[in-house]
Order: C-alpha cells, then sequence, then structure tokens
C-alpha cells in the first residue's frame, strides 16, 4: 500500500510539474517565434534606413553639382562612395546589392566629370539616384517633357 501510495504521489507530482510546464513552454516558443520575426523585419528597415540615407547623400551631391561647386562635389562623392561600398557588404535582398553594385559602377565616371568640371557628372548622379529609389520600392520619375516656347498668336499682336 506504502508503494502505491509513493507511486501516487510521484505521478501528481510529475503531473504538477508537466502540467506548469507544457503552457511555458507553449508560450516561449511563441514568443521567441515573435522575435525572430520581429528581428527580420527592425534588419528590413535599417537596411531601408541606410539606403535612403545614402538617397539622401545624392540628392546633397547633386545639389553641389548643380550649383557647380565641383570641389565639394568631390568630397561629398568620395564619402558617398564609401558610404555605398560599406551598405554593400550588409545587404542581404539581391535588389540592394544589384543596385548599390550599379552605383559602385559609377564611380569612376562621376569621379573624372568633377575633375574636368563636366556638367555631365549630374547625370552620372542622376542614375545613381533612380538605382537607389528602385531599390527602396520608389516609383520611377518620368523625364521632364519639354515645353516648348510660346509664340504669340498673330490675333494676340497689338494692330495699329
Amino acid at each position: 500500500m506504502r508503494k502505491v501510495l509513493t507511486l501516487l504521489v510521484a505521478a501528481l507530482v510529475v503531473g504538477a510539474y508537466l502540467g506548469g510546464w507544457w503552457p511555458e513552454r507553449q508560450r516561449r516558443l511563441a514568443l521567441e517565434s515573435q522575435v525572430r520575426s520581429l528581428e527580420e523585419r527592425l534588419a528590413e528597415a535599417e537596411s531601408r534606413v541606410h539606403l535612403a540615407a545614402l538617397l539622401g547623400q545624392a540628392l546633397t551631391l547633386g545639389e553641389a553639382i548643380g550649383e557647380k561647386n565641383y570641389g565639394q562635389a568631390q568630397g561629398l562623392s568620395t564619402k558617398f562612395f564609401d558610404d555605398a561600398r560599406i551598405e554593400l557588404g550588409r545587404a542581404t535582398r539581391p535588389s540592394d546589392r544589384t543596385a548599390l553594385e550599379g552605383v559602385l559602377a559609377m564611380r569612376d565616371s562621376l569621379t573624372a566629370s568633377l575633375t574636368r568640371g563636366e556638367p555631365a557628372a549630374m547625370d552620372v548622379v542622376l542614375g545613381a539616384r533612380a538605382r537607389l529609389r528602385s531599390a527602396l520600392g520608389y516609383p520611377a520619375i518620368a523625364a521632364p517633357v519639354p515645353v516648348p516656347p510660346t509664340v504669340p498668336s498673330p490675333s494676340a499682336t497689338p494692330q495699329p
């Protein structure tokens, strides 16, 4: 009888332990899954922030070129491409890697244009901006349609 009572008490202790352990285990597994999901979302957000920062640098670089301040533009260009190379090392999405590789391929062309003080440097920066916008998922900007100069109509001219 004593043996049966001991086995019954041991079974109750094990049952109580499992009764408390199982729900906590399920809760822990659900929370770990949620943490993994949030870590992935955080990594994606950080990647977008870095690409957006590069886009901001490209905009600033374009402003310097637009003002024909090629000396300042050379310094901005160096930082822009150095940061792009760092981001390429961090990038995990193929679209980000492709965009960054395309941007880095423009470095020599932009450096040469800035050294010669050519306004064509702006075209290179516009290409880099387009690649970064695409990687961020922004729609492409259509090229502006040239507006023909207005010619006064014969009826609009004053008659003496």
